[in-house]
């Protein structure tokens, strides 16, 4: 048996994939999992990241939130959390992980790529005019959120790993045909959606994380803040089993967005609601068919490297001071992570990634 999981960070694609269960680890540590997750809504008008640029938000419709699952086996602790922002630098990942008494490659930090939150990245902020209103002339980061933000994931982080439990480990997955579209490159999808789901000894779920490849974005150019469809799906999830429920995003590039009936959803409340109630079945339904991983034990590997920046724009962006990374030699810095939890595997790999 063979399963293969994408999930997505911003500037860095995570791949989760499943080796055969005879290879589940060699050792017989116990397993602890906790969650904990965090308001990230903001407090006041804010640009709003991913569609056009000059949109500022006018009201909330729905929070925003940061979500952790923390997991241990023997002396290993490792964390992966997801924040329903577009993105973030890896200046702030960095932050983020100060914030935490672990090893920095033991913590893994998500953006849900939602374009109904912050701009956290600053490309979407003041436009010169409708006539010049591909590039801003001020950054769209609100600085005093971003501190905001970091704050509560760190919270958000350390939260999680101070509810580690006894816990059991399910893996799954299932093949969903109608609830994405690749609107550029028909035929390049990837379809697949995972779960993980970790469950303590009285039989109560702690958490539920899944991954599948669409942006959240029903929601094109509205002005509320939302979490888009994952607002409903969180809801329905934690309805259905308890715990917290925990998106992490996939392979979305080129672009993979929504689908309904092999077309894109109406851009609307009622659309988003609708969408978001038919992915969180998808996700109940995948994670009851979940088989349990025996005592996995966790092994993590961390490249921090340096990427050439080929995008014209973002370096403009950069020597504009719209976005928070600095170069002085034309690159920027990422990372690429190897984790294994018992048959599990996680790779992270930089970018938007387009679906192959």
């Amino acid at each position: 048996m063979r399963i293969r999981l994408s999930l997505a960070l911003f500037l860095c694609l995570l791949s989760f994939g499943f080796l055969p269960a005879v290879e589940a680890g060699s050792s017989a540590n116990d397993f602890y999992a906790g969650s904990h997750k965090v308001d990230i809504t903001p407090l006041r008008s804010v640009y709003m990241g991913g569609q056009s640029l000059d949109r500022k938000s006018q009201g909330v419709h729905d929070p925003l939130s940061c979500r952790a699952l923390a997991m241990k086996s023997g002396d290993t602790t490792v964390v992966i959390a997801s924040l329903d922002v577009l993105g973030l630098s890896f200046i702030d990942v960095e932050a983020v992980r100060s914030g935490v008494p672990l090893p920095k490659e033991n913590i893994l930090i998500t953006a849900t790529h939602n374009h109904s939150g912050p701009d956290t990245i600053g490309l979407y902020g003041k436009s010169l005019s409708k006539r010049f209103s591909d590039f801003p002339v001020a950054s769209g980061r609100d600085e005093r959120y971003m501190a905001y933000l970091r704050f509560g994931a760190i919270n958000c982080v350390n939260g999680a790993i101070q509810n580690l439990q006894p816990a059991e480990l399910y893996l799954s997955q299932s093949n969903q045909w109608d609830l994405s579209r690749n609107s550029r490159v028909p035929d390049s999808l990837d379809q697949t959606m995972a779960v993980l789901r970790a469950v303590n000894k009285e039989g109560k779920t702690i958490a539920v994380l899944f991954n599948f490849g669409a942006h959240a974005e029903v929601l094109k150019g509205k002005k509320e803040i939302s979490a888009d469809f994952l607002g409903p799906v969180y809801r329905e999830v934690e309805r259905e089993f308890g715990g917290t429920a925990i998106f992490v995003n996939g392979a979305l590039g080129a672009m993979v967005g929504p689908a309904e009936n092999g077309k894109k959803p109406e851009s609307n409340w009622e659309s988003m609601e609708k969408y978001g109630k038919r992915f969180a079945e998808a996700v109940i339904l995948t994670a009851r068919d979940g088989w349990r991983v025996e005592n996995p034990d966790i092994a993590i590997k961390r490249e921090v490297l340096k990427i050439p920046l080929q995008n014209f724009r973002f370096r403009l962006a950069m020597a504009f001071g719209l976005i928070p990374e600095r170069s002085a030699d034309g690159r920027i810095t990422s990372e690429i992570n190897f984790w294994r939890l018992g048959p599990a595997w996680i790779v992270t790999v930089p970018g938007e990634p387009y679906p192959a």
